[in-house]
């Protein structure tokens, strides 16, 4: 097996199935086991199944530069490192217009980061991005070095060009333009969920009459297509802050080993499975 292959199989470890199934089971010993089959191990007696994560993602990092690997680096240099997970929330794979940004931050604003990676194409990049000015304030691409002048020729003069240098940091080669008067309220209505974007309605509009489920989301959406776009940004950022800075997801979250944060974000657990996962993690690999 060669050096990539091999990479390969270990990311295969970084996915929302496998981490519900130890949250489902508070058991990690399959994963253990698989990735020690894998060759990865750990430098210090009595590792913990979380080292055998952590010593996962940096061999990634230096053979399999995957879309995970610069997931992670957004959520540990960029909320983790340059925010903080109190007031900064992040989301993965978050659908927007007819795309799905890879990654989005809402602090005081709002940033998209679409990840292009030296494996992925760059055929849909034009449409994806367009559909990311109609939604966020700053709408970035993370690449590879070698590969950000020509993704800095192919996109809007808006887009940002972040790259993912060796050493595992964020570089901005092209700073986004940012202007949250562009954004579209009907592109940011159909992010949200029902009472989010009810609050926003009634917080702008006051209390609305009782309506049946039929009526109530056509009533809404005409009602929020009156906001100007820097309001409905204003409400999306609220919204999509609220989902992940409360004190219990990240308690959990920090309480992770950074190699899990960019997937915590991405799959949704109750409170029972949130332990049975950092249990799962502390235990002998």
């Amino acid at each position: 097996m060669n050096s990539l292959e091999h990479s390969r199989q270990i990311s295969r470890v970084f996915s929302r199935p496998v981490l519900e199934r130890i949250a489902r089971s508070g058991e990690a010993s399959d994963v253990a086991r698989e990735l020690m089959s894998l060759g990865v191990t750990c430098k210090r007696d009595g590792a913990a199944v979380g080292d055998l994560f952590e010593a996962s993602l940096a061999v990634m990092e230096s053979s399999y530069r995957c879309e995970y690997v610069y997931k992670a680096a957004i959520a540990n240099r960029i909320v983790f490192g340059r925010h903080s997970p109190r007031t900064s929330s992040l989301a993965i794979e978050l659908a927007v217009g007819n795309s799905i940004v890879d990654a989005a931050v809402f602090n005081g604003t709002s940033t998209a980061y679409e990840i292009k990676t030296e494996f992925d194409s760059h055929r849909r990049l034009t449409t994806q991005t367009q559909d990311y000015l109609r939604a966020f304030d700053r709408v970035y691409v993370v690449t590879h070095p070698v590969l950000a002048e020509r993704y800095e020729s192919l996109v809007d003069p808006r887009i940002g060009i972040l790259c993912l240098t060796g050493k595992g940091s964020l570089t901005e080669l092209r700073p986004a333009i940012g202007d949250p008067l562009r954004v579209e309220p009907a592109a940011v209505f159909r992010m949200l969920r029902r009472q989010e974007f009810m609050d926003i309605v009634h917080a702008h509009f006051g209390p609305q009459p009782t309506l049946p489920n039929g009526l109530l989301h056509e009533h809404y959406r005409e009602l929020f297509e009156m906001l100007s776009g820097d309001e409905a940004h204003e409400g999306l950022v609220g919204a999509m802050r609220a989902r992940t800075t409360d004190g219990e997801s990240v308690s959990f979250i920090q309480a992770l080993p950074k190699s899990l944060r960019a997937l915590a974000y991405a799959t949704p657990l109750s409170r029972p499975q949130r332990r049975r996962v950092l249990d799962a993690l502390a235990s002998h690999a």
